[in-house]
């Protein structure tokens, strides 16, 4: 088509420009630019498909969510052996990224909140326990097996378990901490002797040691549960 156009007499009396000469000659020009090499195309594949998706799962992955399988007992009845979590870092991220703006950078989730974690004994091991005790909180388990906190709100203590914890629950270790900036105190929902490793046992958790909160249970479907976030207490 290119070649019948080129070949009209441009200056004849009365000739029209052919309809759609311009996308013919448009298409035509384009054939005559330089081939992508072989190589060429195979790296913009591999960039593609392979670097660029890798390099956004490793973002994600890093700095907004993680999947993570329960192992273990210590959170029945809100968890059990082999759920399928989805860990929101989303508040963690945007705390840490205060420092570029000056500010601590110190992320501190909500009492109530079900938290992942390294474990500071061994930071090669991930433990999901609940929030209990926030900075400058007095945590209490007296000899009776309750929880109690105290602070500024709260002089005369009250149950944090009430929330989440059947009636008459009896925590064992007897412990009385006040917890320092920085730093929370994490229980096992299961408080059975050996029920759960938590801070009665190994002590405050560090919040570098934070990498998120519980935001869904994915599996089982029957027991897909969002986590809302409790009121601040």
């Amino acid at each position: 088509m290119g070649s019948i156009i080129a070949r009209c007499d441009h200056n004849r009396k009365g000739w029209r420009k052919p309809r759609g000469a311009d996308i013919l000659l448009t298409m035509s020009e384009s054939s005559t630019s330089p081939a992508r090499s072989p190589l060429g195309g195979f790296l913009a594949g591999i960039f593609s498909w392979i670097i660029l998706p890798l390099a956004i799962i490793i973002v994600l992955n890093t700095l907004v969510f993680q999947a993570f399988h329960v192992v273990g007992s210590s959170m029945v009845q809100k968890l059990h052996d082999g759920d399928y979590l989805i860990v929101s870092k989303v508040q963690k991220t945007l705390a840490e990224s205060g420092k570029l703006v000056g500010k601590d950078g110190v992320y501190i989730p909500q009492r109530g909140q079900i938290v992942i974690f390294k474990y500071p004994q061994n930071p090669d091991l991930d433990f999901v326990k609940r929030v209990v005790g926030l900075p400058g909180d007095r945590v209490v388990v007296d000899n009776q097996g309750q929880v109690r906190v105290y602070n500024a709100a709260h002089p005369t203590g009250f149950n944090p378990d009430s929330t989440y914890e059947p009636a008459g629950t009896f925590t064992m270790l007897p412990t009385d901490v006040t917890v320092p900036p920085g730093n929370i105190f994490v229980l096992g929902d299961n408080r059975t002797p050996n029920g759960s490793s938590d801070s009665r046992e190994w002590g405050l958790l560090p919040s570098d040691d934070i990498l998120g909160v519980a935001a869904l249970r994915l599996l089982p479907l029957n027991q897909m549960t969002l986590f809302i976030r409790p009121k601040a207490g």
